[in-house]
């Protein structure tokens, strides 16, 4: 094999990492940081599973959703730890309590945000909040396949490129096997990710980096913190601002994340970016949810989509573990861009990767992104003219 995939298509989902049995597949990095497989020659011997197993190759089976609730987690205390309506951990904490296993993205070392296996429910939260990075997945199919073998009832979630590479690594169906696919607006790469930390660390902000998260919620009944530029949060410091104040376009990671300015190539021609899904659920937050629904949105509203009849079968079981309310699936979708499209380009795509490189994160994204900050300050100066005339 010389290549798996075109590689502007790669989602580095590592499903041919996982099937190479001579460990003849490394790793060579772009400018940014993503990682992009290579074929040691000398190791290969040309059996072609690596591309057999490639979801770029051999696309997973999509459906389109046959229901669609709007969840949350009954315990508020719960609701507040989970970044959306907590749909995933309520999910989670079912397969847990009947024996199987969960897979799933974790932000404790935030210097390498990983999947990991969880089998206990104490466990648990090292899977919550959001994570807006590409997740190293290592060999986690080849562990998920070995439960898989032994009849455990295994649970992943992920992006649904990783879900695709699953299910073609698995080369088959697996009753025992549930899969939900979290909508994605792309991914940046770890190492941008911990540029920005270390752009933090040279400024003098006494970071913690256990306690940074990407989203939080603020409530009377829980520890409010202090955020940094919009994205980090330092603990034991006061909260002093609303969350709607959050200046995003303060903090360069979230500022060039929002923008569409560095996710992976293959994010901009995301297959997966629509209607059509290929877990058995869809997870996100229920953008454009109605104003007749009985779902208090303030604390979050997760939209659940059920694709297949696995979803089907395991939701009827735990409804009465969560708050849901039946909702049309064309509402959700018509609500969240990214089941109708993949995200666009930024027109400075290409200059972020040239400048990058020589002047860094902060200093790339503030040349890049020059003309959307004024566009922005401009927005906030007319929305707050239109707010006096209206006193």
């Amino acid at each position: 094999m010389r290549e798996i995939c075109p590689k502007e298509l790669c989602v580095g989902c590592l499903s041919c990492v996982n099937s190479c049995t001579h460990q003849a597949i490394e790793f060579e990095k772009d400018v940014c940081g993503f990682r992009y497989p290579i074929i040691d020659q000398e190791k290969c011997v040309d059996c072609g599973l690596c591309g057999f197993v490639c979801p770029v190759n051999h696309p997973p089976e999509k459906y389109f959703p046959k229901e669609c609730y709007a969840v949350t987690v009954k315990s508020e205390r719960e609701l507040f730890s989970c970044a959306s309506g907590g749909a995933a951990t309520a999910i989670a904490r079912h397969v847990l309590n009947t024996g199987g296993v969960v897979y799933g993205c974790s932000g404790m070392d935030i210097r390498h945000v990983r999947h990991v296996r969880i089998s206990r429910m104490e466990e648990l939260d090292l899977l919550k909040g959001s994570k807006y990075v590409q997740s190293d997945l290592g060999l986690t199919f080849k562990q998920i396949r070995g439960d898989l073998k032994v009849g455990k009832e295994v649970l992943f979630v992920g992006t649904p490129c990783q879900v695709g590479g699953l299910k073609t690594y698995l080369r088959k169906d697996y009753d025992n096997l549930i899969t939900a696919d979290l909508v994605c607006h792309g991914v940046p790469s770890q190492q941008l990710l911990n540029d920005n930390i270390d752009h933090y660390r040279k400024k003098g902000v006494d970071l913690q980096e256990d306690s940074i998260r990407f989203r939080t919620k603020m409530s009377s009944q829980t520890q409010s913190f202090k955020i940094e530029y919009g994205w980090f949060f330092l603990k034991n410091q006061p909260y002093s601002d609303s969350p709607s104040k959050k200046a995003y376009y303060r903090d360069p990671y979230m500022f060039g994340f929002i923008q569409g300015l560095f996710f992976r190539g293959s994010c901009y021609k995301c297959p997966y970016a629509y209607a059509v899904r290929v877990g058995d659920f869809t997870l996100s937050d229920f953008w454009g949810l109605g104003k007749d629904a009985r779902m208090e949105l303030g604390k979050g509203v997760s939209a659940v989509f059920i694709n297949t009849e696995k979803a089907r079968v395991l939701f009827e079981v735990m409804k009465e573990e969560v708050a849901y309310e039946p909702r049309e699936v064309q509402e959700a979708i018509v609500g969240n861009g990214q089941l109708q499209r993949p995200s666009s380009r930024h027109p400075q795509y290409d200059l972020f990767r040239r400048l990058y490189p020589r002047y860094g994160l902060a200093k790339a994204v503030d040349m890049c992104l020059r003309k959307d900050l004024v566009k922005i300050h401009l927005k906030g100066m007319i929305e707050g003219v239109r707010n006096l005339i209206k006193l």
